[in-house]
């Protein structure tokens, strides 16, 4: 219900921007923060070769950093933490060699799992370039009856903890005022470019749309996985953004941030009351300017 009172407003503006030729800026310095980029440890990259195609199309494409955040999965894929910085070092030396302009940092995208957490946080491991920040995926099924208290333990380790892709799990559409009260238990959002493009459908695109209107997308990550297809190049979305929400949303999700959680500083977030507070008006001005 939180989202029929907009869902016209969001589909005229997709409309618009399907049918608008973006601006990409080459001046952009964007930051990715989520990637499977190193080869032969998840399901991503395959190779070698298939990780530096991945860089060369992150470089081409305005991207000048990217995280390299493989799965860590309790019992299914669990890299580690030394080998995600050994193979993120290769790689790094690799790139050099081709002489592909892109700087790259370890890190991890750790699945909520209570059996995870006492490997979590200890000098850094499996935290963005080994620092405080955390990058957690939910489990696709269903939100532990313990995700609380596994943010609160977290907390107590000194971690902050990144919520990856929250555009696409059906469960905080349901129920959005969770979001605004881990937001205010201080969790950054992190969403995928593609959900900007429509690459996992319109409800998902909505769904990332609203939660930008509301302030709550703080990083953009690729979830690159591929040279092709699902791949690193943010252009498109950061065209969308740019055109959404203006440039300085858009540098703050993609190089301001990203820059904080690389010098572990921290990150001052956004805190609306009501969830969609005043979306209808920010919609509405969105729209006159693309129409105009």
């Amino acid at each position: 219900m939180f989202y029929q009172s907009i869902r016209i407003q969001i589909a005229i503006i997709t409309k618009l921007i399907n049918n608008t030729k973006f601006k990409i800026d080459k001046g952009d310095h964007l930051l990715d923060t989520h990637t499977h980029i190193l080869w032969n440890i998840d399901d991503g990259s395959k190779n070698q070769c298939m990780s530096l195609q991945m860089l060369e199309i992150a470089a081409r494409s305005g991207t000048k950093a990217i995280f390299a955040t493989p799965h860590v999965i309790e019992r299914a894929n669990k890299p580690s933490w030394e080998e995600i910085k050994e193979k993120t070092q290769q790689l790094r030396q690799l790139c050099a060699e081709a002489q592909i302009d892109i700087m790259l940092y370890p890190g991890a995208e750790v699945q909520m799992n209570w059996e995870l957490l006492p490997e979590l946080g200890a000098a850094g491991a499996y935290c963005l370039n080994g620092g405080r920040y955390l990058l957690v995926e939910l489990p696709a099924a269903e939100i532990p009856a313990y995700a609380d208290e596994f943010w609160y333990e977290l907390e107590l380790k000194g971690i902050t903890p990144i919520l990856a892709h929250p555009e696409r799990y059906q469960q905080l559409r349901e129920n959005p005022d969770l979001l605004l009260l881990w937001r205010r238990r201080g969790m950054l959002m992190q969403c995928n470019s593609g959900s900007f493009t429509g690459m996992f459908g319109s409800s998902v695109c909505e769904n990332a749309k609203v939660l930008l209107a509301n302030g709550l997308v703080d990083l953009l990550g690729s979830d690159g996985h591929r040279s092709e297809g699902r791949n690193t190049d943010m252009s498109r979305a950061a065209a969308v953004i740019r055109q959404l929400a203006g440039e300085e949303v858009l540098r703050q999700m993609t190089e301001t941030n990203p820059q904080a959680i690389l010098k572990n500083q921290e990150i001052e977030l956004k805190q609306p009351k009501v969830f969609l507070e005043d979306t209808k008006e920010l919609l509405a001005e969105t729209l006159w300017q693309i129409i105009n």
